[in-house]
């Protein structure tokens, strides 16, 4: 019986990607199962309304940035279909790496996610799985000690210490290309609102297997994932953004004592350590961009709590 799988692009200022990550789905239909593309454009300044019309199945247009999570929650209110692919602009892959996919999970119900490998252009693997992050986890990550020894202090979220190249449940597949049964999502709900962009897509895995199923990670499938900027402008968003989401997921998983010594010192020690490991490794980020994340990161903490 052919499956439905509904395909979600949340896109900003990226409408060329968006079409090209979606141009092999769009209007495709196999023995197997047929594609319904769901596009959410978030207040795009570029041409992107432009070029993406006629070039999606469903539009929704957002007079404001809502973010990805609620983003997709717009989207998921139209999903009508057996699964859901949670597709990045910056990807390419094809439909032989969707129907593999699909193929798993309509023969293995104890698993609701899977997702594939995913390298970048020059076909380098990309770790992309995660665990979930616990007190101690979380402790390594700020003190800086699962970056610098992977193999003794064990990272999370990001599976830094794992090469990827083999097949193997984990806690999370990256959101980027993440197929899930949409009969899940109508029992936990879908992405919570809370999160801007960052750990939305970890935090919906971690309700998942909370709910009692797993999560598969195919290295026989693979797709490209360029990913974003490098500049100092995107790497304040990128921190400030994963910091307050990072937040965000302690205090909904971890217990009260867990989230408040983390969150005290991810404001107190944490980036004084940064800034030390700039100076010493001389890297080319601003000291004035760590600086700005952190502030907003304490701002925002600040205004929330009122």
């Amino acid at each position: 019986m052919e499956k439905i799988i509904d395909i979600i692009i949340i896109n900003w200022n990226s409408g060329a990607l968006t079409i090209k990550a979606g141009a092999p789905y769009l209007g495709y239909k196999s023995e197997r199962i047929s594609c319904n593309i769901i596009v959410v454009d978030n207040a795009s300044t570029d041409n992107s309304l432009f070029l993406l019309n006629n070039k999606t199945d469903q539009l929704i247009l957002n007079n404001k940035n809502l973010g990805f999570g609620k983003a997709c929650n717009q989207a998921f209110k139209l999903c009508k279909g057996d699964y859901i692919l949670l597709l990045n602009p910056d990807t390419e892959s094809s439909t032989v790496v969707l129907e593999e996919l699909v193929e798993f999970l309509e023969k293995n119900s104890d698993y609701a996610v899977t997702g594939p490998q995913q390298t970048n252009e020059n076909l380098q693997i990309i770790r992309t799985c995660a665990r979930f992050p616990d007190f101690i986890t979380s402790l390594f990550d700020i003190l800086g000690l699962s970056k610098i020894f992977p193999n003794v202090f064990t990272p999370a979220p990001i599976m830094i210490d794992w090469d990827h190249k083999e097949s193997k449940d984990v806690d999370h597949v990256m959101g980027s290309y993440m197929l899930i049964k949409r009969p899940i999502l109508n029992k936990i709900g879908f992405m919570d609102d809370d999160y801007f962009v960052y750990f939305e897509d970890l935090d919906l895995s971690k309700r998942i297997h909370n709910a009692g199923l797993k999560t598969f990670y195919n290295h026989q499938c693979s797709i490209i994932h360029t990913r974003g900027g490098t500049g100092d402008k995107a790497t304040l968003k990128r921190l400030y953004y994963s910091m307050s989401a990072r937040r965000i997921y302690w205090k909904k998983h971890l217990n009260l004592f867990s989230y408040i010594l983390l969150t005290f010192l991810s404001l107190t020690i944490e980036p004084f350590l940064r800034l030390l490991d700039i100076i010493i490794k001389e890297k080319r980020i601003a000291i004035k961009t760590i600086a700005t994340a952190y502030y907003l990161y304490f701002k925002t903490m600040i205004n929330n709590s009122h």
